[in-house]
């Protein structure tokens, strides 16, 4: 069977360029001019993109230079469908994730975002998951980025339920060029420099690029802001509130600098009623709050005791180690290439190599009393403190001390990144055509955790004596006598700031380290064609299998598994998944050329997938494809999409965690809880006695110590989705058209990871103890106290969201030049979680500062013949509220979030032929973030760099 229309021949010709690679057609004939564009974002089979039947975002190689951005994630994050996942902005304290840059559609998870490059899977960039890390993806080697959300697991497998970004890069270059730019924020560091090589040879039947990219852009520490310094956005409990139903807010908003009265750096403690450190000289001296204002209520009354308002003295300067972008330096070498075998069959390859660097960096590590403990006969102790630890009777002292003695900690990773893909595309006869491709990845990341201590030789070192007139290392018998000094031991002096001696340095701090990999191997073949011809057209069908094998690997330092480094601790762990997938996507034309129905046609796809870790599975899509008229188009998709659990989330090994002490079965917390009812039910079936209450010293214990890791257990999440909307370039405004579509997802048996506040809660309010809770922590049999929990994922929620993207354009041309608008926009109508999956648990959160009704960009640009364009690039985002399920009148007064907008400007121009120069503008208004508590220092959603310039220039050789 023969389809001889333009479209058909268009089709065959881009059978050619593979089945799995999305390509604008070149004008190989006559016929195919007519067709400008073919796209499979979204689909296997070619089509015209303006035809597709979800929603497809383009973004073009001139909308990346516009944004200035050295970074795919950096345009991305501003984009109204999509979230930041991770970035050096959000991930200075995630100790395996400094440095990545991760998107996120519809602020779903990272995970549940297909990133593919060239229609083809990429390699994780964290070992054991599978979000992509885009610092990996070479910027100057995109040509355009199309972004597909929602029902794509039928056409490209699991992951993509939030929908799918496909990254398509250069294909062909005949010559040289080199670019360089920087970017210089107006105030507190975090300078970026790039520069990139790109050279290519085009032949008759064959051709090569080679590109090489290094970016880096350095730390910006908190502290380095003036706003952030000066104008901080800060809350305390407020002085005028009496009760919970007076109508006065519990907490006020006000703009001193707050820090926290405990863990100094030259030690504190406290004896005979008072506060004590020491001075510059180790003498004993009262702890120095500076005059500030201690939180209302006193020691004794406040829910936030150690909490102070107002100039800092002693004790914790929140920011002071702490930074809004964590440093980055990262460089790819890609080379790509073709080779026609004959007229039929060609020979595609692409290589990858990526090499970054990135360090978050926190507070000193913290001594609590229990760790930092002094005797009486310590050789250390001067005669102040000797005089009054007799006076009070005492022969120890218990201190805390941030100790900055080893510099801050810091997590450094070095990750390497090798990818290859070997493809082969032709076509079978007139109808048929083939895809086949075979791909191999791997990931390397070693990691360093600086200025981590051997806790056990940090104890021995502080338990100084005296041993035949020298300081030594205490030897104790079992009832507590020195009978020596402690061989290989050096002794330190933590009674005020001093110095530690170089001996004592190298007995107690360390370098912790970990190494953790990730290894991709997939390979498939697709075949596609016209199937049957019917009165509208050619009915076309393709068929696809694809074998892919996951595996990753961490194996943590000796220091690690054996648990001797403060507050880490960990096994090693070899986690492997593999899946074989067949599916079949068909389009059947139902309708051409009829009154008010130029084209209908009926889209399926369905696609069974067989995961060695959770079985079978499958995911489907319908949709209907109608162009009414030449102005007009409307389209609806009906969809189940899968995420399968990653490596990570099922085997990853046991580590040390601290959470917060929470207890729902105290009974001050049973007396005033929504959940009273279940809580006493469920509290007393769990053996605990009604009236019961941890211990002061339970709550007062630090954080508490427990377990995080993976769950064999975990089975694929499955969601439905549907989206309808329609597409209008009337054909009495030339050059504009407007998409509008209702999208919306409902995900089942979603994973989702829970703290350990979150399964002491959920275990008591349910209906009983029978749920996947209560089993994640343990109790004390005596004191009822929890002393262990396990944090997890687990396959209990339920998630829904829905909303309206619209997206338009208009090109005005005039005698002296042309103008440019797009409008991205982007309303969020819902957005539900159910933690439980009990009714009673479920929560909306529209609205709230993660999720604005409203995000908007708006781009207008200005071309005047191919020397000069001007761009300006507007982002908004609507105003929120920080919570809008708990919050009332009477908890603070600082709920609300205003609006936020920020404008680019941006300059192109063409000195000379194929010299092209940039300059622009980022955030023109050096717009801060919102000045709120919750907001303040988001750099998440908001922009903590403030205005920057940046310039670059382009030859071309």
């Amino acid at each position: 069977m023969y389809s001889n229309s333009k479209i058909a021949k268009a089709v065959r010709l881009a059978m050619l360029v593979g089945a799995s690679t999305a390509i604008s057609l070149p004008a190989f004939a006559e016929e195919a001019e007519t067709v400008e564009r073919i796209s499979v974002t979204g689909s296997k089979i070619k089509r015209i993109g303006a035809v597709s039947p979800v929603p497809v975002t383009v973004i073009s190689r001139v909308e990346l230079q516009d944004a200035g951005i050295s970074n795919v994630n950096d345009f991305l994050a501003e984009m109204p469908s999509a979230d930041v996942g991770l970035s050096p902005e959000n991930s200075n304290n995630f100790i395996y994730a400094n440095g990545l840059n991760t998107t996120d559609l519809r602020g779903l998870g990272s995970d549940r975002t297909l990133v593919l490059v060239n229609g083809r899977r990429f390699i994780p960039g964290s070992a054991g998951g599978n979000s992509v890390d885009l610092n990996n993806i070479a910027t100057s080697f995109i040509e355009r980025i199309e972004i597909t959300t929602g029902g794509a697991s039928a056409v490209y497998g699991a992951d993509a339920v939030a929908g799918v970004v496909n990254i398509i890069t250069r294909k062909s270059f005949d010559g040289i060029e080199i670019d360089v730019a920087t970017t210089r924020p107006n105030e507190g560091g975090g300078d970026q420099d790039f520069a990139s090589l790109t050279f290519g040879k085009e032949e008759k039947d064959s051709g090569y690029i080679f590109n090489i990219d290094y970016a880096e852009q350095d730390q910006m520490a908190m502290l380095d802001k003036a706003w952030y310094r000066n104008n901080p956005s800060e809350s305390r409990p407020n002085p005028d509130d009496t009760s919970g139903d007076d109508g006065i807010p519990g907490m006020i908003q006000h703009g001193e600098a707050e820090h926290y009265g405990l863990y100094d750096e030259s030690s504190e403690f406290f004896l005979g009623g008072d506060h004590w450190t020491f001075d510059e000289n180790g003498n004993l001296r009262p702890f120095n709050n500076n005059n500030a204002r201690q939180e209302a209520g006193g020691i004794e009354g406040s829910s936030r005791p150690w909490y102070y308002t107002g100039p800092f003295g002693d004790g914790i300067e929140y920011g002071a180690d702490e930074f809004f972008r964590t440093p980055l330096k990262r460089f790819t070498v890609n080379l790509a290439g073709h080779q026609a075998l004959n007229d039929d069959h060609e020979l595609t390859w692409d290589m990858t190599y990526s090499d970054s660097k990135a360090h978050g960096q926190s507070t000193p590590i913290f001594l609590r009393s229990s760790q930092l403990v002094i005797q009486r006969d310590n050789a250390y102790i001067k005669d102040d403190l000797a005089a009054a630890m007799d006076e009070a009777g005492v022969s120890s002292i218990s201190m805390r001390r941030l100790s900055d003695d080893f510099g801050p900690r810091k997590y450094v990773q070095e990750r390497a990144t090798v990818r290859a893909s070997l493809g082969l595309d032709g076509i079978i006869n007139d109808d048929w055509a083939y895809s086949a491709y075979f791909q191999h990845g791997q990931m390397k990341q070693d990691t360093a955790w600086k200025g981590e201590v051997i806790l056990e030789n940090l104890i021995n070192a502080i338990d100084a004596v005296e041993v035949d007139g020298q300081i030594v290392c205490a030897d104790r018998n079992d009832d507590g006598e020195v009978v020596g000094a402690l061989a290989g031991c050096s002794p330190v002096n933590f009674l005020g700031k001093n110095e530690v001696s170089p001996e004592a340095n190298d007995y107690i701090s360390t370098v912790a380290t970990a190494e953790r990999g990730h290894y991709q191997t997939s390979w498939g073949v697709t075949v596609s064609g016209d199937v049957y011809d019917l009165p509208a057209g050619a009915v076309q069908a393709a068929f696809s299998y694809d074998w892919r094998k996951e595996r990753a690997f961490e194996t943590p330092g000796t220091g690690i598994r054996t648990g001797i480094i403060f507050g880490n601790s960990g096994d090693s762990y070899k986690g492997e998944v593999k899946v074989k997938e067949y599916s079949a996507e068909v389009i059947v034309p139902l309708l051409a050329d009829q009154y008010l129905a130029q084209d209908l046609s009926l889209e399926m796809a369905y696609r069974h997938m067989d995961y060695s870790s959770t079985g079978t599975d499958s995911a489907y899509k319908v949709s209907l494809n109608w162009q009414l008229n030449d102005d007009l188009r409307i389209r609806a998709a009906k969809a189940q999409s899968v995420r399968a659990p990653n490596i990570e989330e099922l085997y990853s090994p046991a580590g040390t965690q601290f959470a917060t002490r929470a207890e729902v079965c105290a009974a001050d917390f049973i007396e005033k809880s929504e959940y009273k009812e279940q809580l006493t039910r469920n509290c007393a079936a769990d053996g605990i006695p009604a009236g019961w209450t941890p211990s002061d010293d339970w709550y007062n214990g630090g954080s508490l110590e427990g377990d995080l890791g993976g769950n064999p257990d975990l089975q694929n999440e499955v969601s439905d989705d549907i989206t309808v909307g329609f597409v209008y370039s009337p054909s009495y405004l030339e050059n504009f058209d407007i998409t509008v579509d209702y999208w919306k997802f409902e995900i089942e048996d979603a994973i989702r990871f829970y703290e350990y506040e979150d399964a002491n809660a959920f275990c008591y309010q349910s209906d009983s103890l029978d749920n996947p809770f209560c089993s994640k922590f343990t109790r004390d049999p005596n004191t009822h106290e929890v002393n262990g929990y396990y944090e997890t994922s687990l396959n209990a929620a339920i998630e829904k969201i829905s909303g309206v993207d619209i997206e338009s354009r208009y090109k005005l041309d005039t005698s002296f030049g042309t103008f440019d608008f797009k409008l991205v926009a982007t309303y969020l109508e819902n957005r539900e979680v159910n933690a439980t999956g009990l009714s009673a648990d479920n929560k909306t959160y529209t609205g709230e500062i993660d999720r604005p009704r409203w995000r908007a960009r708006f781009t207008s640009a200005y071309q005047y013949n191919e020397d000069l364009r001007i761009a300006l690039i507007g982002n908004y985002r609507h105003s929120t509220v920080y919570d809008r399920n708990d919050w009332t009148p009477e908890v603070n007064n600082y709920n609300d979030i205003p609006s936020y907008t920020t404008f680019d400007l941006t300059v192109n121009y063409n000195v000379i032929d194929d010299v092209e120069v940039r300059v622009g503008m980022q955030n023109i208004a050096d717009r801060t973030p919102p000045i709120n508590p919750y907001a303040f220092d988001e750099g998440a959603y908001f922009d903590v760099i403030g205005r920057r310039i940046t310039a670059g220039v382009n030859v071309k050789f």
